[in-house]
């Protein structure tokens, strides 16, 4: 699939939103040991520079978009354990769309499918995973 520089800026300000209300979740909502103000500034910022770092340099000029798409969903799989942190909810769907990339590059098909599914349910996984938390 051809995504376009539009397509991959919309995504990335998806990911920004998503992650913008996960962090406010996981920060203000439930009870007991929730982050506040000032968790969710860091938190929020860091993954915001992350977002901005990934869906406008890196995914737009990636050579080889299966296999960066792939270590993305790793690295995302990993965050799974500090998904307070707001890093699955970007690098899940920066595997997402590197996966899309990569699916219509012949060499890239099948780094780009597990880069997909695995984004995929990494974001899936961290949601419930927020939700389970409260």
């Amino acid at each position: 699939m051809l995504l376009t520089r539009r397509d991959t800026t919309i995504a990335g300000l998806g990911a920004a939103a998503l992650t913008a209300a996960a962090l406010a979740v996981a920060n203000f909502a439930g009870s007991g040991e929730s982050g506040g103000p000032g968790e969710y500034a860091v938190t929020l910022g860091g993954s915001l520079l992350l977002a901005a770092a990934l869906f406008a340099w890196a995914i737009p000029r990636s050579a080889r978009p299966g296999r960066l798409g792939l270590v993305l969903s790793l690295l995302g799989a990993l965050s799974l354990a500090v998904f307070w942190s707001g890093l699955p909810y970007v690098l899940g769907p920066a595997a997402v769309v590197l996966g899309l990339r990569a699916r219509g590059i012949p060499a890239e098909r099948g780094q780009g499918t597990a880069a997909l599914v695995i984004g995929g349910l990494v974001t899936a996984v961290a949601t419930v995973a927020l939700a389970l938390d409260l």
